[in-house]
């Protein structure tokens, strides 16, 4: 391969950092968080700077009259008494009313959160440490449950707001995976609670008036894989791209392929490869499945897609 070949490669792979490819039409868990992202980088994107005030409240903040949403009826199993806990119900809201530090089998103090559902029953979430210790902590998740202040301050910045959606992965109302497309505009109409993994349901409206909704995390937790930089970007894409003819640009969209994209728009359209073999004039990109797309001179020759 020529010098200037390795370099357009090389400048590739640096774009394909910023943009999710869609070839399996699953996205794959990132192997590293936004935290250890933010630590390898001195500089934070617009993106993350953008959504960085989205963080669940500590819980030296929480106060009475807090509100939670319920995500799953296994909620039971981390609430008492049982009897009363297992007639809550996904979407039922639970409300704070007080703390309290309970003797435990230890010399240690545990600390009871004690909740008020809608039926007016008590329930009691408890945790293994002081109180004195838990508003030590920046985080604290009550299993099963969704701040509601997380979703009142998404919907505050995001509902009404144009973006630049970065994954093809959407979902309907029902919450099932339908085909989606990448790199295009949408249009926020709301945030509402998510599920028992994402707490964020971002749902928007594309430019061929299509309703759909993505999954979004928040903050800086084990969990918080798919933050607003993951998903959407300030700035539209296609002004990087300005020389993509508007059919090529089409098929980036639709994480399709054809005969004579380059490599650029190519990893653009499908992401980066498993593995690239490089041959005396071609150069193979493996994917899962068995897909590939081999390129003669920076562009694609043939594929299996």
């Amino acid at each position: 391969m020529s010098p200037l070949s390795r370099n357009k490669l090389i400048a590739a792979v640096a774009v394909s950092l910023t943009l999710s490819g869609c070839f399996t039409g699953v996205e794959s868990t990132p192997k590293i968080t936004s935290k250890d992202v933010r630590k390898r980088n001195a500089t934070e994107s617009p993106e993350m700077r953008y959504a960085s005030g989205l963080v669940t409240q500590a819980p030296k903040e929480w106060e009475r009259g807090k509100e939670f949403v319920v995500t799953d009826k296994r909620i039971s199993y981390a609430l008492t008494p049982v009897e009363l806990a297992m007639k809550v119900s996904p979407d039922d809201r639970l409300t704070l009313d007080h703390l309290a530090e309970v003797p435990s089998l230890t010399d240690v103090d545990d600390t009871d959160f004690v909740f008020l559902t809608q039926f007016g029953d008590t329930l009691r979430y408890r945790v293994d440490a002081p109180l004195g210790e838990i508003n030590q902590r920046d985080r604290l998740e009550v299993p099963f449950t969704i701040e509601l202040s997380l979703v009142e301050a998404a919907q505050a910045l995001l509902a009404g707001n144009d973006y630049w959606i970065t994954t093809p992965v959407w979902f309907d109302e029902n919450g099932d995976n339908i085909v989606g497309r990448q790199l295009v505009k949408v249009h926020i109409d709301s945030v509402t609670p998510g599920n028992s993994v994402y707490p964020l349901s971002v749902n928007f409206t594309d430019e061929r008036g299509q309703h759909s909704r993505v999954f979004m995390s928040a903050g800086t937790g084990a969990r918080a894989t798919r933050n607003f930089d993951t998903l959407f970007t300030l700035i539209d894409p296609r002004l990087k791209y300005k020389d993509i003819s508007p059919d090529v640009w089409d098929f980036i969209t639709r994480c399709a392929v054809r005969k004579d994209m380059t490599r650029e728009e190519c990893r653009l359209a499908v992401g980066s490869p498993n593995e690239v073999i490089y041959g005396h004039y071609m150069e193979r990109w493996n994917y899962d499945n068995g897909r590939y797309l081999i390129f003669d001179d920076d562009h694609l020759r043939s594929f299996r897609f």
